[in-house]
């Protein structure tokens, strides 16, 4: 190929590209967000935010704070109560936030936004774990395993966290059964529709 035919080329590119958008000038590009992995870190409190404040929300009442360093961010959520939470899943949601709200600095437990908006700046180590669960694709049906990195426990800065495997979380036995039953019975019902087939 010429150099004058590769320049026609190359301006017909150009121009095909230019009838793609109008403009690009109303974009807004978002930057790539790393999430932490599971594992031990040393974060800042950078943001603390409650469920009160999304609107039309109905579930569980929540506390989410984000946690950043230069790997990363996370979102630590905590869980609170209502109606049909029961005693010890109250108890044991309260020393999980208050654990938290300890390393992370706050001094006033009389109140709950003072306690919380006291963690901002400061810096902690935290473990995450990663959990399996399963789902069915939301495009196929088909049961698939995934995993989430959730909180398990904070420590003050001054007091590192050693890293153990039990922070992971498998699937319990009862899940890994529910799970193959359920990909047994998807798979199952694959192969039906092939089965009066010649092949």
């Amino acid at each position: 190929m010429t150099y004058k035919k590769l320049l026609i080329n190359v301006k017909s590119i150009i121009n095909k590209n230019q009838n793609m958008f109008d403009n690009l000038n109303d974009v807004e590009v978002k930057e790539t967000v790393n999430y932490l992995p599971a594992g031990v870190h040393e974060v800042k409190v950078v943001e603390v935010k409650t469920s009160a404040q999304r609107e039309g929300y109905t579930g569980t009442p929540y506390t989410e704070f984000k946690v950043s360093n230069s790997n990363g961010i996370a979102y630590l959520k905590m869980s609170g109560a209502d109606s049909n939470t029961s005693e010890n899943a109250v108890r044991v949601r309260k020393e999980i936030f208050k654990g938290f709200l300890q390393a992370a600095g706050a001094k006033n437990f009389n109140s709950i936004p003072m306690a919380c908006k006291e963690t901002v700046g400061n810096t902690i180590n935290v473990c995450l774990g990663e959990r399996e669960y399963w789902t069915n694709d939301k495009d196929t049906g088909e049961p698939v395993i995934k995993s989430v990195v959730e909180y398990r426990f904070a420590n003050s800065q001054g007091k590192p966290i050693t890293w153990m495997d039990k922070y992971n979380k498998k699937l319990s036995p009862s899940d890994m059964a529910s799970y193959e039953a359920a990909r047994n019975a998807h798979v199952g019902t694959g192969s039906n529709a092939t089965d009066d087939l010649p092949f």
